[in-house]
């Protein structure tokens, strides 16, 4: 607003001063026009030498100079003054009688006279005058008659100098009350401009570690609303990735401390000596379990860790058959109390990261072990879509079936399940199933009916996903009286 200020001050002191100047040349160029009309006027009378009351020529100098004299009525500040031999004759419509005053004054008259030029610019003690001076000379006069006489024409500029002044006051005045005008309504702008900044100040100076909820207020659709949506994206993404950031350190310390408790106790049983060898087996059996299990809960933390990381997914074509093989081949190790079965194994090729899809495949194959019972059937299985886009992999197993809420709640990426810590697999071994998903621009779902049991896989597009693509739906069609739900 300063800023603003001095430029329409200096703005307005330069149009004061450059009128100033203006209307001091037109009072100058207006009383040079006067000087030299009047000059003129006295050279065509002289040139044509005849007394208009006798019609015949002059007889003196004197009276030619009177004559002209009595024609002339001088302008506003203007006096004409003619001299003849000593005589000094005069017309005067100068304020305070000035033209009077230079007649009289002899030595300011006679400067006048001997200057060298027939015009210029004097200062009096009436003000500054510009004047113009004529001489002539005539033939065949009396003896004793002055031959030569000068006619000075002089304007006195003080009264149009004074105007000017007092013009230049009020526009001063007019252009001060404009520059206190444009400050008023400078600082309104400025206060309303700076109002959201002010607002967007007290927001950032509310957000702490403990409250990232506060928002900017966005009114309109100017460039500073559009600042405060973009910055109200911000504090929503710092607050997800803040609850983020808790929730991983509370679920990492949840998981991984039930299975330390449990290792805990059954390295303390190991200790006794008067274990027998049974006792002391499964002892080690139960210590080794809750040592797996905290190296699959790192793993799954591990993933979900890098998930956002440019470079979590090491794409290459990869045969769609052959995966799925790997993938059987070793979920069929996790346990040999299930019945495994190949359902189905896609052909062709795709754009993926095998590494990330076993792994991903994998913590599927646990969770349908971890919710089966002895000898249940566990199908792991991969098909391409109609259009042949996309490719599904899947491991179903007979366990209950979930209801719509639940199944929309089971690939959350950390949440409390209530079940004790033989259920930690769920979810956050699904929510590292979406995270794999979701990088290579796929989704994860649950398949869940009475007849069908429980399905849960993970579509992946063949062809390189896109920078930042992740999420791309596709329509469920599961069988009749199933439940389908899509993460």
């Amino acid at each position: 607003m300063g800023w603003i200020v001095l430029t329409t001050a200096l703005a307005l002191f330069a149009t004061t001063i450059t009128m100033r100047s203006v209307l001091l040349n037109r009072v100058a160029e207006d009383a040079n026009a006067g000087v030299t009309q009047e000059v003129e006027e006295f050279r065509l009378f002289a040139e044509q030498g005849v007394d208009p009351n006798t019609a015949q020529p002059f007889t003196s100098m004197g009276n030619l100079m009177e004559q002209h004299l009595e024609k002339q009525t001088p302008a506003t500040g203007e006096a004409i003054i003619s001299v003849a031999g000593p005589e000094v004759l005069f017309t005067d419509n100068a304020e305070e009688d000035a033209g009077e005053t230079l007649a009289q004054d002899h030595g300011q008259l006679n400067a006048i006279l001997d200057a060298p030029g027939p015009s210029g610019v004097t200062e009096t003690e009436k003000g500054e005058i510009r004047w113009g001076k004529a001489s002539i000379t005539a033939q065949n006069l009396p003896e004793g008659e002055p031959a030569e006489g000068t006619l000075v024409v002089a304007q006195f500029t003080q009264a149009e100098v004074r105007e000017v002044n007092r013009q230049v006051v009020l526009l001063i005045g007019v252009a001060a009350g404009g520059l206190l005008l444009t400050a008023g309504i400078a600082w309104l702008v400025a206060g309303r401009i700076m109002q959201p900044i002010r607002v967007m100040r007290e927001v950032a100076e509310s957000v702490n570690a403990r409250d990232l909820s506060a928002r900017i207020p966005v009114e309109g659709q100017d460039d500073v609303s559009q600042l405060a949506v973009t910055l109200n994206s911000m504090l929503e993404r710092v607050e997800r990735a803040y609850a983020s950031q808790r929730h991983f350190i509370a679920e990492a310390r949840g998981r991984l401390n039930g299975p330390r408790q449990e290792a805990s106790r059954a390295i303390k049983v190991l200790s006794r000596e008067w274990l027998t060898a049974d006792e002391r087996q499964r002892a080690t059996l139960e210590a080794q379990r809750q040592l797996r299990r905290m190296k699959e809960t790192l793993m799954s933390l591990e993933i979900l860790a890098q998930a956002d990381d440019p470079s979590f997914l090491s794409l290459r074509e990869t045969s769609l058959k052959e995966v799925t093989g790997e993938v059987f081949a070793e979920a069929a190790g996790l346990s040999t109390d299930r019945r495994w079965v190949l359902e189905a194994a896609a052909t062709g090729w795709g754009w993926l990261d095998p590494q990330r899809v076993r792994e991903a495949m994998l913590q599927l194959a646990r969770n349908a072990v971890t919710h089966s019972g002895s000898q249940d059937e566990i199908r792991i299985g991969s098909s391409l879509s109609d259009e042949k886009k996309w490719v599904s992999f899947w491991v179903a197993d007979p366990g209950p079936e979930l209801e719509q809420e639940e199944a929309r709640t089971l690939f959350e990426s950390y949440r409390s399940e209530g079940k004790g810590a033989e259920d930690s697999g769920m979810g956050l071994g699904l929510a590292m199933v979406k995270a794999v998903a979701n990088a290579h621009g796929g989704t994860a779902w649950i398949e869940s009916g009475e007849d069908l049991g429980n399905r849960f896989g993970l579509d992946i597009p063949l062809d390189r996903p896109r920078q930042g693509e992740a999420g791309n739906e596709r329509p469920m069609e599961g069988p009749e009286g199933s439940t389908g739900q899509e993460i």
